[in-house]
């Protein structure tokens, strides 16, 4: 019988693709073991403690660190302080405390550790402030002077202000935590007006595409040649842009108006088809709602997906601090660090055994990543499955039987029965994630070493490929889920019914995927631009941006970018239930119609027979 409902459709599933299951298992014991080599050779404080003028590493109870003496200090290049006071930038040393007491005479207590990269006998030192847990830093109102000569010898560093950047972001955890329960909420009422307001939110994109391409157009040509005026300070345009700015300026305004001409005729020629998947999605979300678990899926997903990637993270940089950590004084960096702040910059040297070892960590890593993803497509999957197979009673609702448990039911048998096909598909994303991680650090290097022509053009090219078969893959693989979820095929098989469906229903599927990535891009560019303005507006308060606050925030703008990394990745939690949703929902209806289940033999929702008999 085709309606078997929820005990049939569990009953149906049995283990698939055992062999690649226990490859998965065996990698993650290999996973475990480099996890806890890091974590009992290495140290994290190798990566961003100081450095003194010696190669010593700051705090460290070990043999290349300086115990008891945590933070790194700049001594003067003569005892007189002042307005004129110079700091010795390429000698800095370990302390154990920052200076600050000031003593008779407007002196302060003067840092005998000094004496060993000067040869003034008496060293008198200022007065400095505590500046990310590890650095003294000259006071910004007493040694303006000598505060802006540090500060302008870490801006030449970009890798180094970057890692100092970035180092802040932990600091702002009582804000981000903020921001993650606000990405929730918004992911609700973003899916609530999916439900309701569909058609108004499709056509409100349309339209602020359109507007908004014609006046950034506008404003690009009037200011062609100038906006190079207009950047915020500190910020510098990319390189080669000064030589033809007006020209490139207006190139990207036609850019811009080209955008909204195509998004005007999409609007004018595709109306139906637009308004066909514009019922599918709305018809979607009346399904989520109907199988209240489904609403708890985000929240799992994007909490078990943030302790997961911060515990992978955490291991990745443990293992990397295994490494030998030195300063960059030596060989081809001396002459390019010679104007530069000593102290920050660091370089690992790394065997190739611990090469390979971080290459194998990675992979697993993004494996673990790309598994738990796709554990996630297949309980939605499963749901719907469960949802397609029910009946409607008589006033239109599905009597879905595992309707409040769906969530469970979709985790048993996905966990139980699909581990290894999961573990399959996953893998191949993980392995041209990890290629284009490769291939960047390839180009970086080429970069670096003279900026071969042929060679940046052979890396570009290999970027651009594993971008489109990362897409086909990762497209493949969601229905492939899908199969699996209701048939209770092993990878190879699913993969290939999936592309039978694909051929069988293309433009539908391309009509329905291409709304709901419009929904997918809206959704997350405002929960991502909301919970960075958020983040922005909290971390600039006197709480985060005074220096001697316990949550000091040294840049606002990277805790906001994080902010806004975060808000999108739980928007895309929440993205995914409903595109896979209808997706299912759509191959469901292509696999009764290769089985010749049509109209009235097939349990599909009516909004999707319309989309397909409409557009097929």
């Amino acid at each position: 019988m085709y309606h078997d409902g929820t005990e049939e459709l569990k009953a149906r599933h049995e283990c698939t693709d055992v062999p690649c299951c226990l490859v998965f298992l065996a990698s993650l014991v290999g996973l475990g073991y480099l996890y806890g080599y890091g974590m009992s050779h290495g140290n994290l404080g190798r990566l961003y403690h100081g450095i003194d003028y010696q190669g010593r590493i700051c705090g460290l109870d070990t043999p290349e660190g300086v115990p008891g003496k945590p933070y790194l200090f700049w001594c003067m290049n003569s005892a007189m302080a002042g307005p004129s006071l110079s700091l010795n930038l390429k000698d800095p040393i370990c302390v154990a405390s920052c200076p600050g007491a000031e003593e008779a005479g407007g002196l302060y207590e003067p840092v005998t550790e000094c004496k060993q990269v000067s040869a003034s006998q008496q060293i008198n030192s200022y007065k400095t402030m505590v500046v990310m847990h590890r650095y003294c830093y000259p006071d910004t109102g007493a040694m303006k002077g000598a505060a802006d000569a540090l500060q302008s010898g870490l801006a030449n560093q970009k890798t180094e202000r970057f890692l100092e950047q970035a180092s802040s972001v932990p600091s702002a955890w009582p804000v981000l935590l903020l921001t993650f329960f606000l990405a929730v909420l918004l992911g609700y009422v973003y899916l609530a007006a999916l439900r309701h307001c569909t058609v108004v939110l499709i056509w409100l994109v349309m339209a602020f595409s359109v507007i908004g391409s014609a006046v950034l157009g506008v404003y690009l040509w009037a200011n062609a040649g100038n906006l190079s005026k207009h950047l915020p300070e500190g910020m510098v345009p990319p390189e080669g842009y000064g030589e033809d700015e007006e020209n490139v300026t207006k190139v990207l305004a036609v850019v811009c108006w080209a955008i909204g001409a195509i998004a005007v005729c999409i609007a004018c020629c595709c109306h139906s088809s637009i308004s066909a998947a514009v019922d599918c999605i709305e018809a979607a979300c009346e399904a989520m709602y109907e199988m209240p678990s489904l609403l708890l899926a985000p929240i799992f997903k994007a909490v078990t997906q943030a302790v997961v990637f911060a515990f992978l993270l955490y291991g990745f940089f443990a293992l990397l601090s295994t490494a030998k950590v030195s300063a960059p004084q030596d060989g081809r960096l001396v002459d390019a660090l010679s104007g530069q702040v000593q102290g920050v910059a660091r370089h690992l040297q790394m065997t190739p055994e611990q090469k390979a070892a971080a290459v194998a960590y990675l992979f697993v890593a993004l494996w673990v990543e790309c598994w738990l993803h796709a554990l996630y497509q297949f309980i939605i999957a499963y749901a719907m499955a469960e949802y397609h197979l029910s009946t409607e009673d008589h006033e239109g609702y599905r009597e879905v039987g595992g309707g409040c448990c769906a969530l469970y039911d979709g985790f048993q048998v996905g966990l139980t029965m699909h581990a290894g096909s999961l573990a399959m598909g996953s893998a191949l994303e993980a392995l041209l994630w990890v290629l284009q991680i490769l291939v960047s650090i390839a180009e970086a290097a080429n970069k670096e070493q003279g900026n071969n022509p042929c060679v940046d053009c052979l890396m570009r090219c290999l970027q651009c490929c594993l971008a489109c078969c990362e897409s086909i893959v990762q497209f493949l693989n969601k229905n492939a889920y899908v199969d699996m979820a209701i048939k209770s095929h092993n990878y190879c098989t699913s993969a290939r019914e999936a592309i039978r469906v694909i051929t069988t229903l293309p433009v539908a599927m391309a009509v329905l995927n291409g709304a709901t990535v419009v929904f997918t891009l809206f959704g997350c560019l405002f929960t991502s631009i909301s919970c960075a303005a958020f983040t922005f507006f909290l971390t600039t308060s006197p709480t985060f941006s005074a220096p001697d606050a316990v949550f000091y925030v040294d840049e606002p703008v990277a805790v906001a970018i994080t902010a806004g990394v975060i808000g999108a990745i739980v928007s895309m939690c929440f993205m995914t239930v409903f595109d896979m949703s209808t997706d299912s929902l759509l191959y469901f209806y292509g696999l009764d119609w290769i089985e010749g289940r049509r109209g009235h033999d097939s349990n599909a929702p009516d909004n999707i027979k319309e989309l397909v008999h409409g557009r097929r």
